[in-house]
């Protein structure tokens, strides 16, 4: 037998199988590239956002140059209220700022006029990513303002600041500092995404198998080039991941291991049930498809209640995350917490030895 020989098998299966072929060559790449796209920017950046002038004032404009200094955001002007209103219903600007008339002119009786401020909270990230430079930046030109009038009362400037701000509020982020969402998100995203890839690969390995073979002969091909394409992502978005770049990657390929361990054993234990492909496929996916939610990026996993912190152990990302968090300079490397990911070892044997 020639060294071409699995190769060439593996060719011809894939041919045979357009969508196992999909999810072991195309899918991995597929899912690699949709994700360094969508991240590659890093934070999103001049965001459309509604400016409706009504006031027309020099205090107006200065807001409007204000917020557009600010990166995250680029200004779309409307004449009027209804076609701002529309513009935000139909997505095509995240949030809305509206001057009302005769602002500046109330300000200057010493009236508190309202500065409408809205941004669509359907869109997560968007509305996240705005809201916080709104209200820096309108702040900061507002408090400019109210320095003059403070001044031309004749109070020392040296007792401006205390007497607008009284006591200084500062809010620090614990997580994702400089709003990077790449490395916010992206960790979580790929491990999400690539467990299911690993899942669905080996259960349609057991529903279509190469012809003439049997499934338990090929699992560890199936098994070796998925783990090989982690690796290969590990190392084209090491920046994006945010991996210390005098730290190793090869103790992060080879952790991923033991991250295989309880998704094989999950297909296996599937396959076993003898349920049809699709109701399996439906119960890992059931299993698998919250698992970004449960890894504790957007939520601290021990703010959650107790019966979504067990499933949040039930699900194999969640135990490599810390790892990974862990070369980008976040504290020490937790081996410890891969340990859980070996327990199913024994089931998985046991399950392949014992299915064709």
């Amino acid at each position: 037998m020639t060294a071409q020989a699995p190769l060439s098998r593996l060719w011809q299966w894939a041919k045979s199988d357009p969508w196992q072929a999909f999810l072991l060559l195309v899918a991995p790449w597929l899912m690699g590239l949709l994700l360094y796209a969508i991240f590659s920017a890093r934070s999103p950046v001049e965001l459309p956002v509604s400016w409706l002038d009504e006031d027309h004032s020099a205090l107006s404009r200065e807001l409007s140059r204000a917020l557009e200094a600010t990166p995250a955001i680029r200004l779309v002007e409307h004449g009027d209220a209804v076609s701002s209103a529309n513009a935000l219903r139909r997505g095509e600007v995240y949030a809305q700022v509206r001057v009302p008339a005769n602002f500046s002119a109330d300000l200057r009786h010493g009236l508190t006029p309202t500065l409408d401020v809205r941004y669509n909270g359907q869109y997560l990230l968007m509305g996240k990513r705005l809201k916080a430079p709104i209200q820096l930046a309108l702040a900061d030109a507002l408090q400019r303002q109210g320095a003059l009038a403070v001044l031309a009362k004749g109070l020392p400037a040296a007792a401006v600041s205390a007497q607008l701000a009284p006591v200084s509020i500062q809010l620090t982020a614990l997580n994702n500092r400089g709003m990077d969402y790449a490395a916010f998100l992206l960790p979580g995203l790929c491990l999400a995404i690539w467990q299911i890839l690993v899942l669905f690969s080996v259960l349609n390995l057991y529903f279509q198998p190469p012809a003439g073979q049997t499934p338990g002969r090929w699992l560890w091909a199936v098994l070796a080039l998925q783990w090989g394409w982690a690796g290969l992502g590990i190392y084209w978005m090491r920046d994006l991941l945010m991996v210390a770049h005098n730290a190793p990657l090869w103790p992060l390929w080879l952790a991923l291991l033991p991250l295989m361990v309880p998704l094989t054993a999950l297909a296996l234990v599937l396959v076993k049930t003898g349920r049809e492909s699709a109701q399996l496929v439906s119960s890992g996916a059931a299993l698998l498809t919250p698992a970004f939610t449960y890894m504790g990026l957007t939520m601290p996993t021990g703010s959650m209640p107790t019966l979504a912190q067990w499933w949040a152990d039930l699900i194999p990302s969640s135990h490599y995350l810390p790892l990974l968090q862990s070369y980008r300079g976040l504290g020490t490397a937790p081996w410890l917490e891969l340990w859980p990911l070996l327990l199913p070892l024994p089931v998985a044997w046991w399950l392949w030895r014992r299915l064709p």
